[in-house]
């Protein structure tokens, strides 16, 4: 079942950059940024948030804002551009969205993972552009 038809035709284009993408691309880019350790948005007023705060913190393990608002956007693109299959995308394709989902719940479930990317700042830029390599395909493809 898609859940693409739900979406008005005035927000979703079949043909090119809808207006979710739209939206959920740039804030998808900061939030990866900041779950990579390479970088963070943070905001004084009106509210004081940054996406690196943690919401839940356990045995090592931290749920940031970054973390939620990447995982929200990957599952907003994938309904919302009518990918229900992971059948539509080549192996290569397939790999770079399950690394990329992977890694993303790696960096906040196991420490080591999560130390070893902040300690080394390619392994950040890494992901960064895993991250938006997995977006194209799940937005854009």
């Amino acid at each position: 079942m898609s859940y693409a038809n739900w979406i008005p035709d005035g927000v979703r284009r079949e043909d090119g950059i809808d207006l979710i993408d739209a939206v959920l691309a740039p804030l998808f880019v900061l939030a990866s940024f900041s779950t990579a350790a390479v970088g963070s948005l943070e905001l004084y007023d009106p509210i004081n948030w940054g996406f690196e705060d943690i919401l839940y913190a356990a045995g090592g393990s931290e749920i940031t804002l970054g973390f939620v608002v990447t995982m929200i956007t990957i599952v907003t693109a994938w309904v919302t551009n009518g990918q229900t299959s992971v059948d539509d995308f080549t192996d290569v394709e397939t790999i770079t969205l399950l690394l990329a989902i992977v890694l993303n719940v790696s960096m906040a479930l196991v420490p080591l993972v999560s130390n070893t990317v902040e300690a080394q700042w390619f392994l950040g830029w890494f992901l960064v552009m895993l991250n938006g390599a997995a977006f194209y395909l799940i937005a854009y493809k």
